[in-house]
């Protein structure tokens, strides 16, 4: 299974983590909800089970929470090419999942952590759109939010296969948007990333990824130079996948089930189109893209945190 049903050991480890039992996630969802209906901008149809993963990855403080939610309504206006439009059945669609892979793995770590492997598959980057590339990846960030249930992510990116033609992709601005709607709108929370088969070419791109991140965020990249030895002593090699020394199948196999599970939720991402915010009836001043990313005419503001 792409991603198994949360078990009781699971679900009292997480929800112990940020001071949670059955009764006190029921009550937060609660709070919450109320909150979302008085808000003439937001959508309200976010369901229980999603608010409660919010409310998880907000590490159980409401305000955070209520922060997050306006945040990703609000990018879903601002940002319609990697938050919209999100049909499984649109050529983009398909192009897109043909060049690289995100692979959330089936596997929790000891300390519930969920590990995503990420890399390419077409080192051609003629109908690479780097956009399209993140679209996917949010929304695999959305059916997580869905069905996942975990304390925190580790990530894997693997260099391998990457050409100069995808570094030449990854500029500032993509960076920084990509920032903004993992960190604030889908409110991760990274434990560790790491980098394997990393060329040097690959230096000014990491350079510049940790340049939008925030310090501590950054501190926790791990570079891998040769083999996977030293993958393996952070994370149990039962995790991974064959391609990078373990036994928990194959990236393909993973990639494949998550194509399929991204396509089996094709009515709910075209039903979520229509959940935005709307801007026009914001108490207070509306969302302006310009200050949300730091970006204004040639990035002369641009804001790092």
């Amino acid at each position: 299974m792409v991603l198994p049903p949360p078990s009781k050991e699971v679900l009292q480890h997480v929800r112990e983590e940020f001071g949670l039992d059955e009764q006190g996630v029921k009550q937060a969802v609660r709070v919450i909800r109320e909150w979302l209906e008085h808000q003439p901008h937001l959508p309200n149809d976010c369901d229980d089970a999603r608010l409660e993963r919010w409310i998880i990855r907000c590490k159980n403080s409401l305000e955070r929470t209520k922060h997050s939610l306006d945040m990703y309504y609000s990018l879903k206006t601002v940002l319609p090419d990697m938050l919209m439009n999100r049909d499984p059945h649109a050529d983009w669609f398909k192009t897109s999942i043909n060049m690289g892979y995100s692979c959330p793995l089936s596997k929790l770590t000891k300390d519930f952590s969920r590990v995503t492997v990420m890399g390419c598959l077409d080192p051609d980057t003629t109908n690479l759109v780097t956009s399209d590339v993140l679209r996917v990846n949010f929304m695999i960030q959305d059916i997580r939010m869905s069905e996942d249930y975990c304390s925190s992510d580790i990530y894997i990116m693997d260099f391998d296969k990457f050409s100069i033609g995808h570094f030449s992709k990854v500029t500032l601005p993509i960076l920084k948007k990509m920032e903004v709607c993992a960190m604030k709108g889908y409110n991760v929370r990274i434990k560790e990333i790491h980098l394997i088969n990393t060329p040097p070419i690959a230096e000014a791109s990491i350079s510049l990824l940790k340049s939008v991140m925030k310090p501590k965020i950054a501190a926790r990249i791990h570079i891998h130079t040769k083999g996977y030895k030293s993958l393996h002593n952070k994370i149990s090699p039962d995790i991974l996948p064959s391609e990078l020394g373990g036994t928990n199948g194959s990236i393909i196999d993973h990639w494949s089930a998550w194509i399929k599970k991204m396509e089996s939720y094709r009515d709910w991402f075209l039903e979520q189109d229509k959940m935005i915010s709307d801007e026009s009836k914001r108490p207070g001043k509306a969302v302006n893209s310009g200050e949300l990313f730091g970006i204004e005419g040639s990035f002369r503001k641009l804001n790092i945190d």
